[in-house]
């Protein structure tokens, strides 16, 4: 079974409308409808669900067509653009254990890692 892409740059909205298309994907076999995709996410219209379909879609997640009742495409190749990094099965492992111990997310921990990195890597003080 391969691991669940850790998912960088995304939002908690983003990460949590992009978790309910990949659900209803798999479980009715098509992407859902705007209208379906508010109603799961709590919202009275489809206006913010197109704010966060963009959302994914210049962040690489997805990509979909404009005014096209189910058009939703899931992308399933990780790349950087996504956050889709191979970290190698043993530092995968690692981390997954560390969040499993922690209760914190991967692309979290990730996120914080990278910006101490980078921090560190201009002669600052990570925040």
């Amino acid at each position: 079974m391969t691991p669940a892409l850790i998912r960088i740059g995304l939002t908690a909205r983003q990460r949590e409308c992009l978790e309910l298309i990949e659900r209803h994907q798999a479980k009715h076999r098509q992407t859902p409808s705007r209208r379906e995709l508010a109603a799961m996410l709590g919202l009275k219209s489809p206006g913010r669900v197109v704010e966060l379909l963009r959302g994914l879609q210049e962040r690489g997640w997805i990509t979909f067509l404009p005014r096209r009742a189910r058009s939703i495409t899931l992308l399933t190749e990780p790349t950087p653009r996504t956050g889709g990094y191979d970290l190698g099965l043993a530092l995968d492992a690692a981390l997954r254990r560390y969040c499993t111990d922690t209760g914190e997310k991967p692309e979290d921990v990730v996120a914080d890692a990278v910006a101490l990195f980078l921090d560190q890597a201009d002669g600052q003080v990570a925040a």
